[in-house]
């Protein structure tokens, strides 16, 4: 009788789930692992997201060409009839800006040169008589909130709005 047990009750029947000493000797043994088991495993782990990484990387390169194949600047308007037809987009465009991407020819997503630290945006624009600039590049950082991106340099008779 010194062996308790934890029951449970189900259609009137009674059920051991577990023995309290058993109970005892499944924490005896999870107590046993050791830190050096653990770092075993994260070292593991980090290899294993490295390996597949590099596939992704591989991936990357091998798709790259079939979508530059698909030349959307043949698709007149294709970008901005893509963003005004985005609800979530088409809420934060001003008019101005409407205007200045119908000169949006292309865009790219590239992973930063270490795939884990995070991508950029390349922006290509048709001459337009906004900005100089022929590609606006925006970065983003995993695990960050910062980014970072092109400076534009405005054209000087540019009629466009800065909110």
């Amino acid at each position: 009788m010194g062996n308790k047990q934890n029951r449970v009750r189900r259609g009137g029947e009674s059920a051991c789930l577990i023995t309290s000493s058993s109970n005892k000797k499944i924490k005896e043994e999870d107590s046993g692992s050791s830190e050096g088991d653990a770092r075993d495993y994260d070292v593991k782990i980090q290899k294993a997201s490295d390996e597949i990484l590099e596939v992704e990387k591989k991936y990357n390169k091998l798709r790259k060409p079939y979508f530059q194949k698909r030349n959307i600047k043949r698709l007149p308007n294709f970008w901005i009839t893509a963003f005004v037809n985005n609800k979530e987009i088409a809420e934060i465009l001003k008019k101005d800006e409407e205007d200045a991407l119908r000169f949006l020819n292309k865009s790219e997503v590239e992973e930063i040169e270490d795939i884990k630290s995070g991508y950029r945006i390349n922006f290509y624009f048709d001459e337009n008589p906004y900005f100089e600039n022929d590609v606006l590049i925006k970065k983003f950082y995993l695990g960050s909130s910062v980014s970072q991106n092109t400076s534009i340099r405005w054209k000087e008779d540019a009629e466009f709005f800065i909110y």
